[in-house]
């Protein structure tokens, strides 16, 4: 077997022979070696396909002639800063916990996935099938859903949402009593980045509110008013991201933005036909409502998202239904339409804010970004030292990125604050 590796920098990717081996018998499901031709590693894009992670591509040509392509996504060695948040917020264990545990409990027959499929794990990396290879794409982030993508998307959220429902239900029969996945997976169910003690998220926050008073619409007293509530609207929304008492809760995915949604298109009309998540690495159990206001919010515009509201929450509500059905579960048990539109209502707060933490950090040039958060000092400095500065600097040249960002940003404080 001939291997062609391409590494990005002395310590970028280790894969062995043997590990490729290993990996292609799991994706075939083989009990022995199949016989690899040649492979190659290569970095899966020149540009940032996410911010604290590094990304490659396997392509392995089999003696049969077939070509099997795999995605590797790996702690990095190149950039410590990155390694070191991925590490203090246990995100590379939460996603690996999440792909190797949690989720073959909830593969339902008849359901299709929502994500793709891990098949090996390597030292500080997971090897999954590659969607590129697939056919499945992200959309340009600089062009908001339209009704095609956001339907498409929640659909693949209500078979998310509805697998974690027939998982539990199938448990508390089991058990003969009330069963939640907090029993056994609470420990992977933190909350990540947004908590009141995260140097990120205080970045995030404050950043935001130095940028409203550098660029926004309102006058001195609103903006005394902006300052004295602006920490309690923030907290509060992570309030929202707990383990409800009111509503039904499910495994909430948390990071729903454009590029963790990949897209299958049809050849003659370019209309999307499926969708799958990534990056599972903010999970945590809580109202549906949550995920479903955040992709809402993240990805539309927001005339567009509040005048076709009931219809999406209507659609995500059938779609609900539908994919229970499968397992002869009546979504009646789980929770009315009526409580889905309360608990969207108080989760929009939610959404706006994680919005606004993402955002700013994304609605940026590729090649911007790419040299930007690869520069290990710059990283770190963004994100945990002085975001407002980063934000207010973009502002000044980029005139869509300050129309973007400021209209989350006004909508919070309007919402909320005024």
């Amino acid at each position: 077997m001939d291997s062609q590796s391409k590494p990005i920098c002395d310590n970028g990717i280790c894969v062995s022979d043997a590990d490729v081996k290993s990996i292609v018998s799991n994706y075939l499901d083989l009990e022995n070696d199949c016989a690899i031709s040649n492979y190659s590693i290569y970095k899966a894009s020149d540009q940032m396909l996410g911010y604290i992670a590094d990304y490659w591509k396997l392509k392995c040509h089999l003696t049969d002639e077939r070509v099997l392509s795999f995605f590797i996504k790996a702690i990095s060695r190149c950039n410590p800063a990155k390694a070191n948040m991925i590490k203090e917020m246990k995100l590379f264990d939460k996603e690996l916990s999440f792909y190797s545990l949690i989720r073959k409990n909830m593969m339902v027959a008849g359901l299709k996935p929502f994500s793709s499929r891990l098949i090996a794990t390597l030292d500080d990396a997971m090897v999954f099938e590659d969607l590129n290879a697939l056919g499945y794409k992200v959309k340009n982030k600089f062009d908001k859903f339209d009704l095609d993508h956001t339907l498409q998307s929640l659909n693949t959220l209500a078979r998310f949402h509805a697998s974690s429902i027939i998982f539990e239900e199938r448990r508390s029969i089991e058990l003969q009593r009330n069963y939640s996945m907090n029993e056994d997976f609470n420990q992977f169910f933190d909350e990540a980045g947004y908590r009141e003690s995260n140097v990120w998220f205080q970045q995030c926050m404050n950043g935001a509110l130095e940028t409203v008073h550098s660029y926004s619409k309102y006058n001195k007293e609103e903006l005394e008013l902006i300052d004295a509530r602006w920490s309690q609207v923030w907290l509060s929304a992570l309030n929202l991201s707990s383990c409800s008492s009111v509503y039904r809760n499910v495994l909430c995915h948390r990071d729903l933005w454009n590029n963790n949604i990949m897209f299958l298109y049809e050849d003659r009309t370019g209309n999307p036909t499926d969708c799958l998540f990534v990056d599972f690495q903010a999970i945590r159990y809580q109202p549906p409502a949550s995920d479903v206001m955040l992709l809402l919010c993240c990805n539309l515009d927001k005339k567009y998202r509040e005048a076709n509201l009931s219809t999406f929450l209507n659609y995500y509500y059938t779609e609900l239904q539908l994919c229970l059905e499968i397992s002869n579960l009546n979504i009646i048990n789980s929770f009315t339409k009526e409580e889905l539109f309360l608990s969207a209502q108080e989760q929009r707060k939610f959404g706006l804010i994680v919005s606004a933490c993402i955002i700013p950090q994304i609605w940026l040039d590729d090649e911007f970004t790419t040299k930007t958060f690869s520069d290990p000092n710059q990283f770190k400095k963004i994100l945990t030292i002085d975001k407002g500065k980063f934000i207010k600097k973009n502002m000044e040249h980029n005139l869509n990125y300050r129309k973007t960002v400021m209209e989350i940003f006004e909508e919070i404080c309007d919402r909320y604050c005024l």
